[in-house]
């Protein structure tokens, strides 16, 4: 019997078979998971890709917090307001297409005005936006957030009589000329604010909850100082606290102020929002002209009055770790380095079971001490105390704090087994810089010097 020929060989050679290289990549390349759309935090700044997020605008009304920045710092009532976001569109600024909304005049949210007779709104005066909305794609409601600038007041119809597809704006003026009655009576006064880019929050702004921070603060504590709030208040002598002397516990101990010691600090929120539990009247027993018994049983109804005439301070103690990262960060911090001191307003007062809950709003400048002896601005002060804050975000006691509550907390959740990698690294790192501390340069680097110090003198010999 003949020998069968193999069937790969051809003529004795080998016949290589050819492999598609797209099947060889789908069988060795891993399939890459689908991202969820909108499933992190992300930053919105191209037109291509704001105009379908900003689309809904048209087709439903879009409610908007309003803040200038601005005020924040010199006022407690003012400069806060909510609006409709109306429409929007992009226009050219120094040839970069950006995204103007159109937003119905702010009205304010805490008693006061949003823009105040002496404190106008100036263009390219810095504006933040927040809003919750439906997006096509997202599980569920997405909160934005964007710094934009004024660019203008303007009067706003729905529909434009020349192009019915876009909005028309311009003065109030303007409309009584070029547009038809039926039309100007439908119209409403906007702001146009420029709206650079938006961040979207999946899963809402972010906060911190009470079983996270149990582990790393205790002790908290509520002052409720009648006369010596209005945190923004000015004296004769210059800005509020700056002829404070006193170290402050001595300041806070003083006659009138009220102490609240049983405080749960229930939740910590990343743009300023602070959630404590208590079980006693906010505003019981507090002696002050304005605070009448209406204003102790309806707090909600009295915001104003209450933020002007009586100061919020919430004190509590940090662990060693905290205090370390802290202190490290922001020495000026008000206090002993274990102590923090918060300002605060008063925004809301709800009943629990037996029980109150109370959101105050962070005070979006920082409460420093001063403690050198031969200083001039020894005492307490803020910082800065004229230059503009953008928001909570600034304010470095609280900021810091949560960063440094965060990254430890994501320590003590790591499994044992990572602690110890991380405890032998860090204690390399340790060793290596206490072995180097005493040497001005590092071995490697002087060898290299002392080689090119030997070849510059045999170059010279040579020559």
């Amino acid at each position: 019997m003949g020998k069968v020929k193999n069937p790969g060989k051809v003529d004795g050679k080998i016949k290589k078979k050819k492999v598609k290289k797209d099947s060889l990549r789908a069988k060795t390349k891993p399939e890459k998971k689908e991202k969820t759309k909108f499933s992190t935090v992300e930053v919105f700044s191209k037109p291509s890709v704001m105009a379908p997020l900003f689309a809904l605008f048209s087709e439903s009304e879009v409610g908007a917090d309003v803040v200038r920045p601005r005020l924040m710092t010199e006022s407690v009532e003012h400069g806060r307001g909510k609006g409709i976001i109306r429409h929007f569109t992009f226009r050219k600024f120094k040839e970069v297409p950006k995204a103007v909304f159109f937003v119905t005049f702010p009205r304010s949210t805490v008693g006061g005005s949003f823009e105040p007779a002496d404190r106008p709104m100036k263009p390219g005066e810095q504006m933040q936006l927040s809003y919750t909305a439906d997006v096509e794609g997202a599980e569920k409601p997405l909160y934005f957030m964007g710094k934009g600038f004024f660019l203008r007041k303007s009067f706003f119809v729905a529909k434009d009589p020349n192009n019915g597809n876009k909005p028309w704006t311009g003065t109030r003026e303007e409309a009584n000329e070029k547009l038809p009655k039926e039309l100007v009576v439908g119209g409403e006064d906007i702001v146009e604010v420029r709206v650079d880019a938006v961040t979207c929050f999946p899963n809402g702004p972010g906060s911190m909850r009470r079983d996270v921070l149990e582990r790393y603060l205790s002790a908290a504590k509520l002052y409720v100082m009648p006369g010596a709030g209005g945190w923004s208040q000015k004296s004769t002598q210059g800005n509020f606290f700056d002829s404070v002397k006193d170290p402050l516990d001595k300041y806070i101990e003083r006659e009138g102020v009220k102490v609240i010691d049983k405080v749960i600090i229930d939740e910590f929120g990343n743009l300023g929002n602070i959630d404590v539990l208590i079980k006693e009247s906010l505003l019981a027993d507090v002696e002050h002209d304005k605070i009448r018994v209406v204003v102790v049983k309806n707090p909600n109804d009295h915001l104003r009055d209450i933020n002007m005439f009586v100061g919020f301070l919430l004190h509590f103690k940090i662990t060693d770790e905290i205090k370390e990262s802290l202190m490290r960060t922001f020495p000026k911090k008000a206090g002993p380095e274990n102590d923090v001191f918060l300002p605060l307003f008063l925004e809301r007062v709800s009943e629990a079971t037996e029980q109150y809950r109370i959101t105050f709003r962070l005070f979006p400048r920082d409460l420093i001490e001063e403690r050198g002896r031969k200083s001039m601005q020894r005492g307490l002060k803020f910082m800065p105390p004229y230059a503009l804050h953008q928001g909570p975000e600034n304010h470095n006691t609280y900021s810091k704090m949560l960063i440094a509550i965060s990254q430890r907390s994501r320590e003590d959740e790591k499994p044992e087994e990572e602690k110890l990698k991380s405890e032998k690294l860090q204690a390399s790192v340790q060793k290596r810089i206490a072995d180097q501390q005493h040497k001005f340069v590092d071995d490697k680097l002087k060898s290299a010097f002392q080689n090119r110090v030997s070849a510059k003198k045999r170059k010279e010999e040579g020559g």
